[in-house]
């Protein structure tokens, strides 16, 4: 997934016990800071710049070249699980 259309489709799929793990997960990890309202992610402006900026700087945890390989698999294991049960 490249794009944030591309990961807002994708969550859109999931169940709702899915979404939840993902929360639970989301809110387990390092905090995301709230978006502010005025910014649209999908357009180009100084203050986009600036946070984006801002999240680079600021404090975060490191991933490791397959961790998010290995977190969306697993998604998709437990998708497939409940498909069949």
């Amino acid at each position: 997934m490249s794009t944030v259309a591309e990961i807002k489709a994708a969550i859109e799929t999931l169940s709702f016990k899915e979404r939840f793990e993902l929360e639970d997960w989301l809110r387990a990890g390092p905090a995301i800071p709230e978006e502010p309202s005025d910014l649209n992610p999908d357009e180009d402006s100084p203050e986009l710049e600036a946070e984006l900026l801002k999240a680079v700087n600021g404090p975060h945890v490191p991933l490791r070249k397959g961790d998010l390989r290995k977190w969306g698999n697993a998604v998709l294991r437990r998708r497939k699980a409940a498909r069949v049960a």
